[in-house]
């Protein structure tokens, strides 16, 4: 195989493990926020096998009821994407929708948001 054939190849095979990090390191599926707080939300972004990658961009969406109720661009620090939220109701059907860019392929992820 030549090396266009085969870098093709790892890039279909190559897959991220997302971890949403809590303020205590904690990795989760879901985020819980008490209404009036403003805090970050940090997703670890890895490769299997440790394969080296760069984040070229990651935004964001905070989704309720289909409507987007806020969105913008993440910072991103090496392999992690951070997000700082308030969400304004109280609600167990917030979705946290982030994009990022990998080499030439466009993933998203989705974090379960409730606010009590």
């Amino acid at each position: 195989k030549n090396t266009k054939q085969l870098y093709k190849q790892t890039i279909i095979l190559w897959k991220q493990y997302i971890h949403v990090i809590t303020e205590g390191g904690v990795a989760v599926n879901k985020v819980v926020f008490i209404l009036g707080e403003d805090k970050h939300v940090k997703l670890l972004i890895r490769s299997p096998n440790d394969e080296p990658f760069t984040i070229l961009s990651a935004s964001y969406k905070l989704i309720r009821y289909g409507e987007v109720e806020t969105c913008g661009e993440c910072e991103i620090n090496d392999h992690y994407l951070d997000i700082k939220l308030s969400p304004k109701e109280k609600s167990r059907s917030y979705e946290l929708e982030v994009t990022y860019t990998v080499a030439d392929s466009t993933r998203k992820a989705r974090i379960e948001v409730e606010v009590i």
